[in-house]
């Protein structure tokens, strides 16, 4: 798997990429549902992650990882938003 959030190619972030390629995704994904117990379990294997992510970033990183990640959550609401028509 390329290491880079970033196609070579068009500099595009490669995330819809990357999360197929998620055995979490692939597993939540394979019956076609996603039950409320999935949902609770991936929000928190997410909870576990940034908690140590946090506890390894530098202020500075920090900083920027926290604006990335809101930035993410506001892009991701905009588009289920945009798929929705809303």
């Amino acid at each position: 798997m390329e290491d880079s959030w970033f196609d070579s190619a068009t500099g595009l972030l490669r995330f819809d990429e990357i999360v197929a390629q998620r055995p979490t995704f692939q597993k939540i994904m394979a019956d076609g549902a996603v039950t409320p117990q999935e949902f609770r379990d991936q929000a928190d294997k997410v909870h576990g992650l940034m908690r140590q992510l946090e506890g390894m970033l530098a202020p500075e990183a920090k900083t920027v990882a926290t604006d990335t990640l809101a930035e993410l959550a506001v892009l991701l609401a905009l588009s289920a938003r945009v798929s929705s028509g809303a």
